[in-house]
């Protein structure tokens, strides 16, 4: 584009300087510049239009995010996996929720945040959500040390929606999310918190300062704790797995927003031990004590089970970027995912729609590549598009998650997130389908 610029100039001041070679004047010289920039900047246009038009063209299966092929013989086109879209795979592909789904209490009164959608194992026609829900009415500003779990039941589908069943984990516990362990025929609930009264009903909601461990003095979100159930419903505690530390020059003294996977990989057809494991990978987001200071992301794993003691994967963060709220995952193929909330500048809290990114590596110990990091595809924005044709574009939306199919394809199926409509203090819980699977389980 450059050269082109250049030759245009170069045509433009040749011929007048040839007929006037004693009259390179400044002033000359800013008259033709003048008269020349129209035409430079169409070229620049032309350029600029034709640098857009280029088709993503991808040379491995790292262009196409992990969640497609590379397809060489088309031309260097990526075939996505099912719910995956975008040139470079990098986006869900999401559709239209229905305006009945999701966990929403905020006619109630009562606000909650994110939530992870499970099957019941004895009851296919139960679906149980596990969320963080704020008592006394509170809002969201008043996560800490208003949030509780609770669990929530639907027979309605997957999507919803949900109707509250029981408490889990009373005040202060936040950012539940549920995995099973295969080694141990249990389902896992990591979460931060610690309990901590919060007073009557009547109560005003106001912040507080307490700690549930080390790494934050302030609000208690640092030091990740597990409880264990075989049935969803009864749970017992494990106390907690993974603490944080007072250390003043750890980057990650504040340990919070847990996810888990377990490394268990066993097939039918496999009779390797080493796979069998009971090791647990734990994406977790760190930032200095008290949390003043970056946020990022971090892995670390418990070879010898859920129970730890857990050991980071490296001593820096996976990658550079500011991100929270990590939610993990293995695919198909054996390769590693995360979604994030980002924290960007046009994302963030409230600062924008980019606030859904994907990572993805082909081992767990990296290198990660983040969307951002080549310009890639947003995972999802704050914009929900409702099956009736209206959309919102949300405040915030953070703390996703994601349910998958059970056929081993690990299809993503439907996308969680707490939301935060613009001008409310309340917030929810809202489930979207994602691809043509995601709305039939719906």
């Amino acid at each position: 584009m450059l050269t082109t610029i250049a030759k245009a100039l170069t045509n433009l001041i040749d011929p007048w300087a040839t007929a006037h070679p004693l009259r390179h004047t400044m002033k000359a010289l800013l008259t033709t510049a003048r008269l020349a920039l129209p035409r430079i900047l169409a070229l620049t246009s032309l350029a600029s239009s034709a640098v857009a038009s280029t088709p993503y063209r991808c040379a491995t299966d790292e262009d196409c995010s992990l969640n497609g092929l590379c397809n060489l013989v088309s031309g260097g086109i990526c075939a996505c996996d099912a719910g995956w879209t975008g040139p470079d795979c990098g986006a869900l592909d999401l559709r239209p929720a229905k305006r009945r789904s999701g966990y929403n209490r905020t006619g109630e009164g009562t606000s909650s945040w994110g939530a992870r959608i499970v099957r019941d194992p004895s009851d296919s026609q139960l679906h149980h959500l596990f969320a963080a829900e704020f008592a006394h009415g509170c809002g969201l500003d008043y996560w800490a040390p208003y949030s509780r779990i609770v669990r929530a039941e639907s027979r309605e589908g997957a999507a919803g929606p949900y109707v509250f069943a029981d408490e889990v984990a009373g005040t202060f516990a936040h950012n539940p999310t549920v995995v099973r362990s295969p080694a141990d025929q249990a389902y896992l609930l990591y979460y931060i918190g610690c309990a901590t009264e919060v007073g009557e009903a009547s109560s005003r909601c106001a912040g507080r300062k307490f700690s549930c461990g080390p790494g934050n003095a302030n609000n208690g979100e640092s030091g990740i704790s597990v409880k264990t159930s075989s049935d969803l419903r009864t749970w017992t505690d494990a106390g907690q797995v993974f603490p944080g530390s007072n250390s003043s020059t750890d980057w990650d003294a504040d340990v919070t927003n847990p996810s888990a996977f377990p490394l268990y990989n066993a097939r039918d057809d496999d009779d390797d031990d080493d796979k069998k494991t009971p090791a647990i990978l734990l994406a977790y987001r760190g930032c200095p004590y008290d949390c003043l200071g970056r946020e990022q992301i971090n892995l670390a794993v418990a070879a010898t089970g859920y129970r730890g003691p857990y050991h980071r994967v490296q001593a820096d963060p996976v990658f550079l970027a500011d991100n929270e709220d990590p939610f993990v995952w293995r695919d198909k193929r054996g390769h590693w995912h995360m979604l994030t909330h980002s924290l960007e500048a046009e994302g963030g809290f409230g600062n924008g729609p980019k606030v859904g990114r994907h990572a993805y590596a082909r081992d767990y110990a990296g290198p990660w590549t983040l969307s951002t990091q080549q310009q890639r595809s947003l995972a999802f924005d704050t914009t929900v598009r409702w099956d009736d044709g209206g959309e919102v574009r949300f405040y915030r939306r953070e703390r996703p998650q994601l349910m998958f199919s059970e056929d081993g394809e690990m299809t993503p199926l439907l996308l969680t997130t707490g939301v935060q409509p613009r001008g409310s203090a309340m917030s929810y819980t809202v489930i979207v389908p994602v691809g043509d699977a995601g709305v039939k389980a719906q």
